[in-house]
Order: C-alpha cells, then structure tokens, then sequence
C-alpha cells in the first residue's frame, strides 16, 4: 500500500490554460518531494483538461478529476481538501508560482512547532488590471500571529487581514479539519481562517517564496460578478445583506465550537460586538441613501 504523503497540494481549477503548467511545474519542482497535487476541475472548456492530464502521465504524484458539473468555487476548493491525505495541506490557484524553498521551509516550522497551524512565505504579487502589464509588487501579509491567547489572533488576523494571501500557505490538516471551511458566501474563506486561529499559531517565514497574480482574471474580489470569469467561476462579488448578516452570525458561532477557553470565547464574542457595532452607522448611511435614491 502507498503511504500517505506529508504534504498535499489542492488545486480547483476552472479554464485555468493560461497558466496552469507553469503552477504545476513550480509544485513538482520544490526541493520538498513528499507531495502530492490533487487538481479538481470544474469543467473548463479550455485546454485545461489536456493540460492536466498530460502532466498526471508525466509524474504520478499529480490526481486529476474532471467534476460531473460545474459545482461553484467554495465547493470546489473544499474538493480538493476532503481528496487529500497528507498530514499538511495547501490550496494552490492555477495561476499562482511556488518559488524554490516555500514547502520546505514551511513544512520545517509545522514538524517543529505543534502549536503552529499555519506557515506561509513573504510574498510578491503579479499586479494586473485591465489588461496592463504586469508590475511585481513586494505584498505585506503582517500575519505573524504568535500570541498565545486564541482570542488575540482571531481579532489581530481579522484587523490586519486585506488579500486573505495567508489561504495560500500551508496548513496542518487535522486542524483545517475542525474548521467550517468554506461556506457559499463571499469572504467565507476569510472567516474560515479566522477560525483557524483559534485552533493555533500562524508563523510567516520571512523569505519571499511566492508569486500571486492580482487582477480581474485570477482575483475573486476584482471579478466582475455578471462576467464569464466570475458567474462560471462562482464568485459572488458582491454579497447581498442577508448573506453579509449570515457571514457575520457564524463568525460568532466559531467561538462556541472553537476548542478555547470560555475566558477567550468570550472575548472572541466582544471583540465581534465592537467590530460590528462599528459598522453600523455605516450601514445605516447605506441604507438611508438607497431609501432616498428610490424615492
């Protein structure tokens, strides 16, 4: 029987030719090998499928499925992680490059530190907008969450939080496993790793190892909900009121389950009130001028 590799790769695909084997080569080519790339399409009608399927003939680490039909973004993404076995585990996007040393380094903190649940490298991002060329810009993360007490990093990690570009680090799997992960609402994915420190400590190797492309093609805030890209995709740019309340409401729910004290899931739930009691003449101005525009 094959044992089960230490670290597993998980990538949701949807028409990602444009870019794909260059992300798969920058997997297969980290100096850490134990790996294995779990690619789950969510039937691309571009040359995706050919791409893959070449590259799983070519190194029997990489496991390609096609999805029966297209079953949106959030469910895909938790595709590949309920496919994986590894110990750690990692989502990859298609158009996204792993720089020599991310795994290794990465992994090396995980096997060192039982307290951390997450490492991720510096990163660069491979700006481009409205078809420009791309520009590469140094992104701060800021996402070193050390503290000892759960409470802390929830509210540090959400505080600091922009890109949600920790997502692409990688993680101890049996805590991932405790989490919601992602839910079919926009920014659930930033709420699942809110979670995720209340299970441990993030750790930022201070090398930059990664390349991010940002730009309406590949990002899922900057997509165009009524585009291709983003109706195919699944994302839903711009979350209506009552998915806002339901985002918000299980973020409160995360303390109840989250393995803490009552001490810290108290704290969790005042740090949320403050949060969004702060958010509510906000809210409300929205409101009043969409009355007044209607009227």
């Amino acid at each position: 029987m094959q044992s089960k590799p230490v670290l597993s790769v998980g990538m949701p695909v949807y028409n990602g030719a444009k870019w794909i084997e260059d992300a798969i080569d920058s997997i297969l080519t980290q100096s850490f090998t134990d790996v294995e790339l779990i690619i789950c399409d969510n039937c691309s009608t571009d040359e995706t499928e050919a791409i893959c399927r070449q590259a799983a003939a070519k190194d029997s680490r990489v496991h390609y499925s096609m999805n029966a039909s297209n079953i949106g973004v959030h469910r895909n993404y938790d595709r590949v992680f309920e496919l994986s076995s590894g110990k750690y585990f990692k989502w990859a996007s298609c158009s996204d490059i792993c720089l020599e040393g991310f795994f290794e380094k990465c992994v090396a903190v995980l096997e060192e530190c039982d307290d951390v649940v997450l490492a991720y490298p510096r990163a660069f991002f491979l700006v481009s907008i409205h078809g420009a060329n791309e520009q590469v810009i140094e992104y701060e993360d800021q996402l070193h969450l050390i503290y000892d007490r759960p409470s802390r990093r929830f509210a540090e990690y959400l505080n600091r939080e922009k890109y949600n570009n920790v997502m692409n680090g990688i993680m101890r799997a049996s805590a991932l496993r405790q989490t919601s992960l992602n839910r079919p609402l926009p920014g659930s994915d930033i709420s699942m790793i809110a979670e995720l420190t209340l299970h441990g400590k993030f750790v930022e190797i201070p090398d930059r190892l990664f390349f991010r492309r940002f730009g309406f093609e590949t990002t899922g805030i900057l997509m165009d909900s009524h585009s291709s890209a983003g109706t195919k995709s699944g994302y839903m740019v711009k979350p209506t009121h009552g998915q806002r309340i339901k985002l918000h409401s299980y973020r409160f729910l995360t303390a109840i389950r989250a393995p803490i004290s009552f001490v810290d899931k108290v704290l969790v739930w005042a740090y949320l009130i403050r949060r969004y009691a702060g958010l509510a003449p906000l809210a409300c101005r929205k409101v009043i001028r969409a009355l007044l525009r209607g009227a």
